[in-house]
């Protein structure tokens, strides 16, 4: 009997279902009743909730940090791009921790010369980076592995 009143009211409340109800009956304990019966209800519990709050992780540093554009950089590879040939190529994504601009850069395989070939044009344009962030993909790891033999090279001859 409530929920017919409760309906009649258009999901008003308590003290619209109980006024309602008062008009024609008389409920002990009526006002208890009612509350009891609408926490029940579907629709107004649908209508009554709040969405739920996220919580904001803080930013690490390396993104709250002053620096120039693309001294911090993330790299990942996306793709496959299949073109009419039917071949594969792949985009190289330099993205700048601190600003979020990207440099896109057009590779053909998932090879490290051709990553490393796509770092060179990337540092070419947009300088030195003082921090690299990947992910642990194989042609990374081996890059950085090359990369270091390089740095050694290097500074065994300026030495």
């Amino acid at each position: 009997m409530v929920r017919d009143f409760h309906e009649k009211v258009f999901h008003g409340g308590v003290g619209e279902t109980l006024l309602e109800i008062r008009e024609r009956f008389w409920l002990i304990k009526g006002r208890q009743t009612v509350k009891n019966i609408l926490k029940k209800c579907l629709i107004c519990k649908r209508f009554s909730s709040t969405s739920g709050v996220q919580v904001t992780v803080p930013l690490p540093a390396l993104r709250v940090e002053q620096s120039a554009p693309f001294s911090v950089v993330g790299i990942d590879f996306g793709g496959p791009l299949y073109s009419k040939n039917e071949n594969k190529h792949y985009i190289v994504l330099f993205t700048c921790a601190v600003t979020r601009a990207l440099q896109l850069e057009l590779v053909n395989n998932l090879t490290t010369e051709t990553f490393l070939l796509a770092l060179r044009r990337f540092i070419s344009r947009r300088g030195l980076c003082s921090k690299i962030l990947t992910d642990n993909a194989k042609f990374f790891k081996k890059s950085e592995l090359e990369l270091k033999n390089l740095w050694k090279i290097i500074t065994a001859i300026l030495q």
